[in-house]
């Protein structure tokens, strides 16, 4: 494996040199520019009788949901006792993904299973359908969020994509 000459990944003894875990995050992340989503794309896993895909991360010796450990470590959400909803339907998405580790908030149990279920009967939360897009407007263009920003390879011209 080549390594960055800003970079070195293991010492002198072979060993690999540990990395943040933000760094370790963000290099299983893909951002979306049409939704503004980032998603992961690491490992998954359908543990606790989950039937839709959800991300797995390693960090501190345990293993977290992708989306609960960006909710604590990127967000700064207090997920203690509640659940991480994937709200991205209400950020313009199409459909919500758990796979995104961006439009995450924290809820009540309750409160989650009745987004979950509203979204899935009718298409939108509790609140209603998303508001059509006006026909000129285009389809929207997201910027990467800033935590992600730094581990995004650069093209020439600064622009990461």
């Amino acid at each position: 494996m080549a390594s960055s000459p800003e970079r070195q990944c293991r010492d002198e003894r072979g060993h690999f040199l540990p990395r943040p875990a933000i760094e370790r995050f963000a290099e299983k992340c893909r951002f979306e520019p049409a939704t503004g989503c980032v998603l992961w794309i690491g490992g998954t896993t359908r543990g606790q009788l989950k039937t839709a895909p959800y991300g797995s991360f390693w960090d501190g010796g345990r293993r977290w949901f992708a989306h609960r450990w960006a909710a604590r470590h990127i967000h700064g959400l207090d997920i203690d006792g509640m659940q991480v909803d994937h709200c991205c339907v209400d950020h313009g998405a199409p459909a919500n993904d758990t796979l995104c580790v961006q439009h995450l908030q924290a809820v009540p149990q309750l409160v989650n299973l009745q987004l979950m279920w509203g979204r899935r009967l009718w298409g939108w939360d509790e609140w209603g359908p998303p508001e059509p897009a006006a026909e000129d407007a285009g389809a929207p263009f997201y910027l990467p969020p800033a935590w992600l920003r730094p581990f995004l390879p650069q093209s020439g011209n600064g622009c990461p994509f």
